[in-house]
């Protein structure tokens, strides 16, 4: 008997085949739905929605989504940034069955150092857009102890130096017994040296802080679209046609990590069109 496998069962869609001849070689959110189903199979985003989504039917390994699927839609937008925000909204939003990635974190953390010590903290304890010294994103606490853990092993760094591991008064922690730390505990290496090369070692990824005093808006335009999305602090609020109804700015400490880097990446490594709001 034949192994039900995706692979022997996929087949070119042919009923998609209508719904597909509407698909516009533009940037956009695409949607897949099943017959009758108010929330969305799958939610993607391109910056051509005709050549992502016939990607999507030549995939075996997505023959399972493509067999639930009875049609397609899609929301076109002024560019990539606004296609890339309005996905990651919509997924945090509807919870799509088949996207296992942008889905909502009620917190994320981060590592904190005050050059003395490194302290684990969380996005509800503090503003991660205007907090100094904050490295990387994780999910939880675990996975923020293990970065860290990993960074010291490559580095030599001194983990009870770092305030993430209990020193015996008078002794060397336990990794420098083990030629894992330099020796900072016991004297072998200056603390200046040592948290110097610690801060080298984290550099990479730092969080930027905001980089205005308040609310900018990204313009983003092409033929029949002019999109500003208004961003507070990393945070995307929204995408408005005009700027001369603007909606109120951000008063909760609220911090996404997918908006960061859509963001992050945008601001600093593009030629965008950025206008300060106040």
């Amino acid at each position: 008997m034949a192994r039900d496998t995706d692979s022997e069962l996929y087949r070119y869609p042919q009923r998609l085949r209508e719904t597909l001849d509407h698909l516009p070689q533009a940037p956009g959110v695409y949607f897949f739905w099943a017959a009758e189903s108010k929330v969305p199979l799958y939610i993607g985003k391109s910056v051509n929605i005709r050549s992502r989504v016939f990607s999507h039917l030549r995939t075996v390994n997505e023959a399972r989504l493509l067999r639930q699927t009875d049609k397609i839609t899609f929301t076109e937008t002024a560019g990539d940034i606004g296609a890339q925000l309005l996905e990651a909204t919509l997924i945090k939003q509807l919870i799509p069955l088949h996207n296992k990635q942008l889905r909502k974190q009620r917190a994320l953390f981060s590592l904190h150092w005050d050059e003395t010590k490194i302290d684990i903290v969380s996005s509800r304890e503090k503003n991660f857009a205007l907090t100094p010294e904050l490295y990387g994103l994780y999910r939880n606490k675990r996975a923020a102890m293990e970065f860290i853990r990993n960074l010291a092993d490559e580095h030599q760094l001194c983990l009870a130096t770092l305030g993430i591991e209990a020193q015996r008064r008078g002794q060397g922690c336990f990794r420098s017994m083990l030629g894992k730390c330099r020796g900072v505990c016991q004297g072998k290496e200056s603390i200046v040296t040592h948290h110097s090369r610690a801060k080298d070692a984290l550099a990479t990824w730092q969080i930027k802080m905001w980089p205005y005093p308040g609310r900018v808006a990204i313009h983003e335009q092409r033929e029949g679209f002019n999109d500003y999305h208004i961003i507070d602090h990393w945070r995307y609020i929204n995408t408005v046609n005009n700027l001369t109804t603007l909606p109120p700015a951000a008063t909760e400490n609220s911090f996404d990590g997918d908006s960061y880097r859509i963001l992050c990446r945008a601001l600093f490594n593009e030629k965008i069109d950025v206008i300060t709001l106040e």
